[in-house]
């Protein structure tokens, strides 16, 4: 059982991590927490950065690229036994900084602060498993998505029956992460249900296993990964319906950023293209199952 491997995931509260754009590099130093308030739904007012100081040759000029993360997200982003930050996002954020040019900062912070970085001007990117939902394009812009993906509800095979409805639901407690898409769409169509709103998915994982909740809200992805490595739990029957523009994951930049966004959108489009992103996908996965947290 790799239980505890998962949830050592959740033990880091807050790392910086610098990399060198060619990769020959890196070293880490703890940091502490940011004083701006923030939501990973961008809900919480924020003082706005400015925009000018975040685009591509603002950020060629201060020769570092600063990207937030939350990195307890297998195989999107996590730590590997040694605390090096790691998985699809962590690679994408590095070719970005390498085709800038630039070295690469990476925050490892709390979820619900990653957008909210990026929207008051301390970070330029965030860059998360994050939805492009419309709650959050009021406080920041979303790039195009560079992973799809749909939503699904984890529960316990002995619960594969019971819970086949949105209606056998109504009265159980759903747990998902706070301030993800998962909790947007839970509210929204599980209305009846209790939800239980906790800071990481391994927490929710847990949770499960223990019986304090009855199922998990999460994307597909995670889903199957993590009923690879935690025995006994299955994908309900009951469907999450979801916006196809918002299923996927796709990386925030300041409100009205226009040049760093299509600059980034060019990249995921080559990257799409060339087939790095699923190759990334892939090496993170094994990187994940080897390092025990899928």
């Amino acid at each position: 059982m790799k239980m505890k491997q998962m949830l050592a995931l959740g033990a880091a509260a807050m790392m910086t991590v610098s990399l060198a754009a060619c990769g020959s590099s890196s070293s880490s130093a703890a940091t502490g927490d940011s004083s701006t308030p923030a939501s990973g739904s961008s809900s919480t007012a924020v003082t706005a950065g400015k925009a000018e100081e975040h685009t591509v040759e603002a950020i060629k000029a201060k020769g570092k690229l600063v990207v937030t993360t939350e990195a307890t997200y297998p195989p999107f982003e996590f730590q590997t036994p040694d605390g090096e930050l790691t998985g699809l996002d962590v690679s994408l954020a590095k070719a970005l900084a390498e085709d800038l040019g630039v070295e690469l900062e990476m925050q490892n912070i709390t979820f619900e602060m990653v957008v909210s970085e990026v929207q008051a001007g301390n970070a330029d990117l965030a860059i998360a498993g994050l939805s492009p939902t419309a709650e959050r394009k009021e406080s920041v812009d979303m790039s195009d998505l560079y992973y799809g993906g749909i939503q699904v509800m984890l529960v316990r095979e002995e619960d594969y029956d019971k819970f086949a409805t949105a209606e056998s639901l109504a009265g159980a407690t759903i747990a998902t992460q706070k301030g993800a898409i998962q909790q947007t769409l839970m509210e929204q169509q599980f209305p009846d249900a209790e939800p239980l709103l906790l800071p990481k998915f391994p927490q929710c994982i847990q949770e499960l296993k223990l019986g304090n909740c009855d199922a998990v809200m999460i994307d597909e992805e995670s889903a199957k990964n993590y009923m690879k490595s935690v025995e006994g739990l299955v994908v309900a029957q009951v469907p999450v319906e979801t916006d196809p523009s918002e299923n996927g994951n796709a990386i925030a930049v300041m409100k009205g950023n226009t040049d760093l966004l299509d600059w980034v959108n060019e990249k995921i489009a080559e990257y799409t293209e060339s087939g790095k992103i699923q190759e990334w996908y892939d090496a993170a996965t094994e990187a994940a199952e080897a390092a025990g947290v899928l």
